[in-house]
């Protein structure tokens, strides 16, 4: 399964090991999920694990990214092929969008309520809850 997963979804299972992320964490540590991740998504993530409310030391935070980088999958943005895609209401969640068409992504694993809203859209590939997705059977309810 080829996943997409939110900020702050990612943020929970590299940094806090949220119990409810870590089945996710373990998934794309056995290989059972590719995560998928692009420049734009990258940076967000690196931002992100920055700020200061976290209080995250700078050898945590490369622990963090040494823990996902052999699991992920880079993904190219082609920018017309994404025109496609509807508008998130939130512009900033838009480069979630890109990564999963342009990744091929079976869903997009968030809490964002732009991104949830645009659940029920047939955009090819699902956008649910980290808790919508059965990771010991591989496959996503909301698919």
């Amino acid at each position: 399964m080829r996943l997409v997963i939110d900020t702050n979804v990612l943020v929970s299972a590299l940094i806090f090991k949220d119990s409810r992320h870590l089945p996710l964490r373990a998934a794309w540590t056995q290989k059972r999920v590719t995560p998928l991740l692009s420049i734009a998504t990258y940076r967000e993530l690196k931002k992100v694990l920055g700020y200061r409310m976290f209080d995250i030391d700078d050898n945590r935070i490369q622990d963090a990214i040494a823990a996902l980088g052999p699991f992920v999958e880079w993904v190219t943005i082609d920018d017309a092929h994404a025109a496609s895609l509807p508008k998130c209401s939130d512009r900033d969640d838009q480069k979630f969008l890109d990564v999963a068409l342009c990744g091929r992504a079976n869903a997009i694993i968030t809490y964002d309520k732009a991104l949830l809203k645009l659940r029920r859209r047939a955009i090819g590939f699902a956008i649910c809850k980290p808790e919508d997705i059965d990771l010991t059977a591989l496959t996503a309810q909301a698919l």
